[in-house]
Order: C-alpha cells, then sequence, then structure tokens
C-alpha cells in the first residue's frame, strides 16, 4: 500500500530526529516516516507511548504491538515520505533473531487464539462468581471470600488479555469485554491499559515506567533518591522528605504487608483515569458505569450478611487475598537492572534486548500455569505482547534457544525464589537510604 500524499519526498534520519517532541512528533516504520502529532490522540495505545519513540526508527515497537489494520489505515494519512534508507542501523543480532523466531512460531499457529481455551475459563469464573453467592448466602464468610478474592485475581489475568487484544483480536470488541471486566472486578480496564503500554515501552525506567514509581513506598534504585519527574504522571517523584526515606529504608519489611491493602490502589488510579480529562479511553461512559456498578453489587452481597462482623470480615479477606495479583506482577520486574532515562535510547534503540533485560520469567508447574495466567512467561509476553497466553509455554521452546544464542540471561527463578530476589533488591536499595548523609532521622 503507498503513502498517499508526499510519497516521494525523502526524510532523512537527521531530519527525523528534528521532530521530536510532542508538538512536534514523527516516526519511522518500515522505511516510511509519519508526523503523528495530531494522530497521537487518537492512538489505540496514547500518545504518550509515541512520544516515548518520537523522532526515531519505531518499526520494532510497532511490530511487538501488532497494530489493528485500522490503526495502519488511519496512519498512512499522516505519511510524509520515505526513509532515505529502510532502517537508520542495520538491524541487531537480536532484532533479526527475533523476526525469525516470530516467522516460526507464526508457521506453527501460535498466535492462533483457541477460544476453547477462554469458554474453559469463562466457564471456570461463572461457576466460582455462583459459588461465591452460594457461600454468602449460607454464611460461610472465609470460603466465600477466599473465592471471591480467586475470582477478582482470575478476572484480572483475563483483563491483561483483553488489554492486549487477545482474545477477539478487535479493539472495540475486547473493549466491550473489557467493561463487563470492569463491573466484576471493579478496576477500569482502561486504566490498566493506559498504564501497561506505556509500561511495555518503557520497561523499568525510572523515570517513564509506571510500574517502578511507587514512592513514597518502594524505591527499585536509588536513582529515585534524585526527586525524579514521572512522564506519565507528570509530576514529580519526592524522596527528599522524611515520610518517604523512612518508609524506603524499611521498604522490604512492609512490601509483604503492603500487598494486602495494594487492592485500594486500583480503586484509586481507576477513579483518577475515568475522572481525568484527556485520558485516553473507549466507550468511558460504560466503563463509569460498570464501575460504579461493581460497587454497587459488592456491598449489596456484603449486606446480605446479618452481622458487620462477618461483613468487615468478607470486605477484609477477599480485599487482603486479592493481594497475590499485586504480588505476581512484581516478580517479573522488580529484580531486575533499573535505567536512568530511556531503556530503549540506552540499549541503542534495540527493543529485543530492552525488553530481555527488564523481565524475568517465573517458573512454575504446567498444572499451576492457569494460576499464573501468563505473567509466568513475561519474557516471551514482552517479546510477543499479542501472543495468547495458552501458548506461551509453547513459544519459551523458541526463545530460550535464542537468549542462548544472543548470550542473554533466560532468568526463570521458582515463585519464591523470585520473591527472595525481589526482597533482597529492596532490602539494598533500603540499606543505601538508611546511609544517606542528610539531616532526617532514618530508621536504623
Amino acid at each position: 500500500m503507498c503513502i498517499p500524499v508526499a510519497a516521494e519526498r525523502v526524510v532523512t534520519w537527521k531530519e527525523l530526529k528534528l521532530h521530536a517532541t510532542p508538538d512536534d512528533l514523527w516516526v519511522a516504520v518500515n522505511g516510511r516516516a509519519y508526523d503523528l502529532t495530531e494522530y497521537q490522540h487518537v492512538h489505540p495505545g496514547s500518545a504518550l507511548i509515541l512520544q516515548h519513540v518520537a523522532g526515531s526508527d519505531a518499526s520494532e515497537a510497532f511490530q511487538a504491538f501488532k497494530h489493528p489494520t485500522s490503526a495502519r489505515l488511519e496512519m498512512l494519512k499522516y505519511g510524509v515520505g520515505f526513509m532515505e534508507t529502510t532502517r537508520e542501523k542495520p538491524r541487531t543480532d537480536a532484532a533479526q533473531q527475533l523476526v525469525e523466531v516470530r516467522r516460526k512460531m507464526e508457521s506453527e499457529g501460535l498466535f492462533r487464539v483457541n477460544y476453547w481455551n477462554y469458554a474453559i475459563l469463562a466457564a471456570g469464573l461463572a461457576v466460582a462468581f455462583v459459588a461465591v453467592l452460594l457461600c454468602v448466602k449460607e454464611r460461610w464468610v472465609v470460603p466465600g471470600a477466599l473465592l471471591l478474592s480467586l475470582f477478582w485475581q482470575q478476572l484480572a489475568l483475563v483483563g491483561h488479555d483483553v488489554g492486549h487484544n487477545q482474545i477477539l483480536r478487535t479493539r472495540s470488541l475486547d473493549s466491550m469485554i473489557g467493561i463487563v471486566i470492569t463491573l466484576f472486578l471493579g478496576a477500569s480496564v482502561q486504566w490498566w491499559k493506559y498504564n501497561h503500554n506505556t509500561h511495555h515501552v518503557t520497561p523499568n525506567s525510572s523515570e517513564h515506567d509506571p510500574d517502578i514509581q511507587h514512592l513514597p513506598f518502594f524505591a527499585l534504585s536509588s536513582q529515585f533518591f534524585k526527586n525524579l519527574r514521572s512522564t506519565f504522571y507528570q509530576a514529580t517523584m519526592v524522596f527528599d522528605n522524611a515520610l518517604t526515606k523512612t518508609m524506603i529504608s524499611i521498604q522490604h519489611y512492609t512490601f509483604l504487608p503492603m500487598m494486602l491493602v495494594a487492592r485500594f490502589g486500583f480503586y484509586a488510579m481507576s477513579t483518577f483515569h475515568l475522572l481525568a480529562k484527556g485520558r485516553p479511553a473507549i466507550y468511558k461512559p460504560f466503563e463509569v458505569a460498570a464501575f460504579l456498578g461493581f460497587f454497587a453489587w459488592y456491598f449489596a452481597l456484603c449486606f446480605c450478611l446479618p452481622t458487620w462482623t462477618e461483613r468487615i470480615l468478607l470486605f477484609a479477606i477477599s480485599h487482603a487475598c486479592f493481594g497475590i495479583i499485586n504480588l505476581q506482577t512484581t516478580l517479573n520486574h522488580w529484580a531486575r537492572p533499573v535505567e536512568n532515562g530511556s531503556a530503549l535510547e540506552n540499549y541503542g534503540n534495540d527493543w529485543t534486548t530492552t525488553q530481555m533485560m527488564a523481565t524475568n520469567n517465573v517458573s512454575c508447574p504446567v498444572w499451576m500455569d492457569w494460576f499464573h495466567g501468563g505473567l509466568q512467561y513475561q519474557i516471551e509476553h514482552h517479546l510477543f505482547p499479542d501472543l495468547p497466553r495458552h501458548h506461551l509455554r509453547a513459544a519459551s521452546a523458541h526463545v530460550q534457544p535464542m537468549c542462548a544464542r544472543l548470550g542473554i540471561r533466560y532468568h526463570s527463578p521458582t515463585f519464591f525464589q523470585a520473591l527472595g530476589e525481589v526482597l533482597g533488591a529492596l532490602e539494598v536499595v533500603a540499606g543505601q537510604a538508611r546511609n544517606l548523609p542528610n539531616e532526617h532521622s532514618l530508621v536504623k
């Protein structure tokens, strides 16, 4: 397909780099230059993602996210010409091998969705929810609360799939599933998608990745001691105060207890996203209605129990045990190196290496795959975000040899080994915080 405007114009890489701001945003994709200054505001993944690759060759990023046909056709309207060469630099060995691995996986049908898998999962979720209702009816509060937290955890994992358009492969249809998930989970899938897509482009970047920006509670690197500005939140992450320094100095002790209340972060961030102007959203009024609907049915469920003791017990256990999903999401990245500035730039715009260096898997037996919902194969997921979760284990047979050829460690600790690594990384930074020479009194 040809670019309909300025088709014969040749854009140099030097010229492309001059257009690298939100107000003047060009990117190169597969040898073509696009002015996406206006398009960024309707881009399916948010303007922020495009801003992170502005003025550069974004071919690998676009390939990884597999933009839907409608988005690719829409982009053609913004073409400004052909690049002087297809790529600024020859493909790295890592990038070339990733292309070859993807071709092999496509030939094996690994990118095709197995809808029987999702049918079984949907049936399991329905049974679990009915079981919760029955437990509450019979006043079996603890089993009901545990089942509810498991229901939420599994639903959140489906939300992860929906956010990557892995189920129906259509943004609008997957977004409709997301609205149903919001109704039963109490978390905005559109907020998660906005947050998570940014994480995929800038994994473990101290300034850009919202998944590791958790001051005043956690700091994964001493880089956070510098009062960095978050490009995601458009705010300074203030470290230089007594409360934050004290919290960071004991973070390896507070980490697990904090997971027990992390559910409330879902509520807060979803509320902020749905109320904020300029945030990407599709069918926003329906998602707002679904979000409010969650609280209606959940509190109605709690008040089906006759005593306040039982109501509080259901509320507390279901929320605390949901913390397992928050714990799961930390194990894949929090013990990996934290990058200063753009992780992609730090690795010479090598998308493949950037993803692998920021990520590790969590080793588990086949019969536990359902529990982890694909998070156990985070390396494969970051390399192929559109790969259905039920094919991740098969994909690892291709990715492991690729890592060996590239000399990049394919790190896959067990659940508890990964937890130990995260706690160890937090303890190192906590020690650095305690040893800072300043006027504030820290916990010794």
